[in-house]
């Protein structure tokens, strides 16, 4: 009877040890491999990036606040969060003066 209770807790440990190792199986072929990294930035884009982060820097109601600048063909976007609508603005309109600016895109945020 030991027997028996033996083999079949064998089986069951078995079975599941089957069924852990098929999940694991399963969740590799679902995983996609990670996107490839944008094309690195052309030298006209990341001069016009730096431009309008040093427009941002040099300007002081700016200071401290947490500005992104990603810039593609001339067209910059603002991304982040400042304290208000004022600073969103002058950070859009520094952001225009910049050299090589075509458009801007404000996507800066404003906590209510």
């Amino acid at each position: 009877m030991k027997q028996i209770q033996r083999a079949l807790a064998l089986a069951v440990f078995a079975s599941f040890l089957a069924g852990c190792a098929s999940t694991a199986k399963e969740e590799k072929k679902e995983m996609k491999p990670a996107a490839a990294p944008a094309a690195a930035a052309s030298p006209a884009d990341a001069a016009t990036k730096k431009d309008v982060e040093a427009a941002i820097a040099k300007e002081d109601q700016l200071k401290g606040s947490k500005i992104a600048v990603a810039a593609k063909d001339g067209e910059v976007t603002l991304t982040g969060e400042v304290k208000n609508d004022w600073l969103k603005y002058l950070a859009e309109e520094t952001a225009k003066k910049a050299k090589s600016v075509k458009s801007v895109k404000n996507s800066i945020k404003v906590p209510d």
